[in-house]
């Protein structure tokens, strides 16, 4: 089926991406006003903010719409990872709520995302800091998931957002 909606959109200063369930994914993009990040934080005062403000705020728009699902003694969980970029630095957001940065800032999602990432990782993703460079690598690796996964298809989008160096 081709979506009307991408998988990818700004949210104020945010971008953000969704994989798995779609209704995370309509309410994180389209249903939720974000808390403003702080200004010229550094990544430790980014990551406190995205812990104790930005998740807490997602996850109260996600009970409000019924989304959240916590059953008695059990974590809160929800149905759709995504990837939060915000100041240039990426949030892998995962079903629990919790965010774990990889070291090599490359991340991927969705069914296609690990044939992706393979295909990053082969094609030189590493050992380039031109944005340019990375989206076409991105857009490749993306081509080459459509050619193995059922359920990824084009079109493929890709964003760029520029923060601090960190």
């Amino acid at each position: 089926m081709d979506l009307a909606t991408h998988k990818i959109v700004e949210n104020g200063p945010y971008l953000i991406t969704v994989s798995g369930s779609s209704r995370g994914g309509n309410i994180a993009q389209f249903g939720f006003t974000p808390p403003a990040p702080p200004e010229d934080a550094g990544l430790l005062a980014l990551d406190k903010f995205m812990t104790r403000k930005f998740i807490p705020k997602l996850r109260e728009e996600f009970i409000q719409a019924g989304y959240d699902v916590k059953p008695d003694a059990e974590a809160a969980t929800q149905d759709s990872p995504l990837l939060v970029v915000v100041s240039g630095t990426i949030y892998p957001i995962d079903v629990d709520y919790s965010w774990d940065r990889e070291v090599r800032k490359v991340y991927c999602g969705g069914s296609g995302g690990d044939v992706a990432l393979g295909a990053m990782i082969a094609l030189g993703i590493e050992g380039t800091s031109d944005p340019k460079v990375a989206a076409n690598i991105i857009r490749r690796a993306i081509e080459i998931s459509c050619s193995w996964d059922v359920y990824t298809k084009q079109p493929i989008i890709v964003k760029t957002q520029y923060g601090k160096s960190r």
